[in-house]
């Protein structure tokens, strides 16, 4: 072989060698920004992870006596139940936020495991400061995801839509409404049949005078009444008769009877389960 081809053949090998080092210095190279995108990808995932569950409760406690508001007159109670459905001791935060008023100081709490707790209109106004007959809000609960917790939302991550599937806490609303003073209950009634004789006042329609009539009015057990004078009241309430008028008036009882009726109920419950929300 002349040392042409010697030469050639060798200058064709130190070729290949120089290509090989630098293909494979090129794959290093792309090996090295991979890792680099892939721990930066890490690194977003966490910033971005579920630390906190919120949940939002309307609340509405007092009594409205007039026409100020969309509510009808009545007494207003809200009791918020929160269940801690882990087999450990999970942890709390509420706080309270008075419509156009002041907002609470977060009260912190430890609910025990399989435990549950309510938040009523005495803790709401008492963190409020609030001494007003009637106020409406909001109680923002928050349930840090502790390492026990955070460990059962999936490496950290979860679709609130399957929040029954993880056993977070659970929080209920019950709201309650009565526009009676007091609970229903049997009374006892007396009916009174009577005829006006004479109406000096000419407050009440002619018509009635003479005719038999009857009203209904309540009645206490062993009490010692004047059925004349509570037939009277009635009307003179009706009529607006004044003393003098009612003192002219002559009233003729026929008879009376006693009944049990019962007060209306004007009662109304409601209850709601509230959505948990997630906060980074």
């Amino acid at each position: 072989m002349s040392r042409q081809k010697v030469f050639a053949i060798a200058s064709i090998a130190a070729a290949a060698v120089i290509i090989a080092t630098i293909f494979a210095a090129l794959t290093r190279s792309e090996s090295t920004t991979v890792a680099t995108n892939s721990s930066s990808s890490g690194k977003e995932e966490d910033s971005t992870q579920i630390r906190n569950i919120i949940y939002n409760v309307k609340f509405e406690c007092g009594t409205i006596s007039g026409e100020e508001g969309p509510l009808r007159p009545g007494h207003y109670d809200t009791d918020i139940g929160i269940l801690n459905k882990q087999d450990f001791a999970v942890k709390i935060q509420w706080s309270a936020a008075a419509n156009d008023g002041a907002n609470s100081n977060s009260i912190l709490k430890t609910l025990q495991p399989q435990a549950s707790t309510s938040i009523v209109c005495k803790d709401m106004q008492q963190v409020l400061g609030n001494d007003e007959r009637f106020v409406e809000g909001f109680v923002i609960i928050n349930v840090p995801l502790e390492p026990g917790l955070l460990g059962s939302l999936s490496e950290g991550k979860q679709i609130l839509g399957r929040a029954e599937d993880i056993n977070l806490p659970e929080v209920q609303a019950f709201y309650t409404a009565n526009a009676l003073d007091e609970l229903p209950h049997e009374v006892l009634v007396d009916k009174i049949t009577f005829t006006i004789v004479n109406d000096t006042s000419g407050k009440i329609p002619t018509e009635m005078t003479g005719e038999i009539l009857d009203i209904n009015v309540p009645s206490t057990m062993n009490e010692i009444s004047d059925p004349e004078s509570k037939v009277k009241q009635a009307l003179g309430e009706k009529y607006a008769l004044s003393e003098q008028e009612l003192a002219g008036l002559q009233i003729d009882i026929q008879s009376v009877g006693v009944g049990v009726g019962t007060m209306i109920d004007d009662h109304a419950i409601s209850v709601a389960k509230i959505t948990p929300q997630a906060s980074g």
